[in-house]
């Protein structure tokens, strides 16, 4: 594992620490709670955590997008819907109108007849339509004459039903104008904004986190581990030293005591010394008096020669 381009290697026993076993078999077979919640890998749970929570958004994301995709399959069926209904309304219409114009052929009418001219009237009128003075008054003509002909009320009805088709045509037209625009403008923001590629996006920000939280993480067991090693390390010299100085202190004692003996005899030798030259002084004494006694002796021999010289 690197840190910073620094290698920091995990010891054995922080790895067999994680997973409780030093590197050993465990002889033990039963599993208990506490057991788990002693070597429970903080790491792991890291790991896990981090592929749970990006996996749940790319999900989220995924099941989000489906639910476009799904809406834009409703949409879809629903364009083939309207076109088939403005096909039907297409034939519808296409029916009323050749019904129209077949009726008014037989009934020996043109388009320009003045019993087709008052059918345009007829018909703005079912349209609802603003008509004009003229035709107002055209109307109230048609009226007082006993109202429409019998070409015309039958004309009228397939008119009101082409009517019905028309308007079934223009609506499906708009609402697949409407369907289609709402499908483009989903695709152009699915584009811009591609919920898979921003949640996988999140989800590669998510385990790139964990990583270097998991890499702090080993850096600071490793640390840790490192400073423990270095305690006992410490305490270990510590010990060492006290002990050597403990030696050294008996070794120094030890010293001191032999210098102490050897003071001792140093100190007796130069007392035997002393002691030896006194009886060689006293020798030398009593020689040196031993000789003046002779010497005295003589004298006195001497003198008393001479008194004997001289009394004779």
């Amino acid at each position: 594992m690197k840190v910073q381009n620094k290698a920091i290697f995990m010891g054995e026993n922080i790895q067999s620490e994680r997973h409780g076993t030093n590197g050993k078999k465990s002889g033990r077979s039963n599993v208990f709670a506490g057991d788990l919640n002693k070597t429970f890998d903080p790491i792991a749970r890291k790991k896990q955590q981090a592929r749970e929570k990006a996996m749940k958004v790319v999900t989220d994301a995924w099941a989000g997008d489906r639910k476009i995709d799904e809406s834009l399959e409703e949409r879809r069926n629903k364009i083939r819907e309207l076109e088939n209904t403005m096909k039907e309304s297409a034939a519808g219409l296409k029916w009323a109108n050749e019904e129209r114009a077949a009726l008014r052929e037989a009934h020996g009418l043109t388009e320009d007849s003045q019993e087709e001219q008052d059918l345009r009237l007829l018909e703005k009128q079912v349209d609802r339509m603003v008509l004009t003075k003229e035709e107002q008054e055209r109307l109230a003509e048609i009226q007082k004459a006993g109202g429409p002909t019998e070409y015309q009320q039958h004309s009228l009805e397939l008119y009101k039903t082409a009517s019905t088709y028309k308007e079934a045509f223009e609506k499906a037209k708009r609402e697949i104008h409407q369907e289609s625009d709402a499908i483009k403008s989903t695709k152009q923001e699915r584009l811009k904004h591609d919920p898979m590629v921003k949640a996988t996006r999140s989800a590669d920000e998510i385990m790139d986190a964990a990583r270097k939280e998991i890499v702090g993480m080993l850096y600071e067991e490793a640390k840790d581990h490192i400073d423990e090693e270095m305690e006992e390390k410490k305490e270990a010299a510590d010990k060492k030293a006290e002990k050597e100085e403990e030696e050294e202190e008996k070794i120094e004692k030890r010293k001191d005591e032999k210098e102490k003996k050897e003071e001792f005899i140093e100190e007796i030798s130069d007392k035997m010394t002393t002691i030896l030259d006194a009886d060689n002084i006293m020798d030398d004494v009593q020689k040196e008096i031993k000789k003046i006694m002779d010497e005295m002796k003589l004298l006195d021999e001497d003198m008393k020669g001479a008194a004997v010289d001289t009394a004779g």
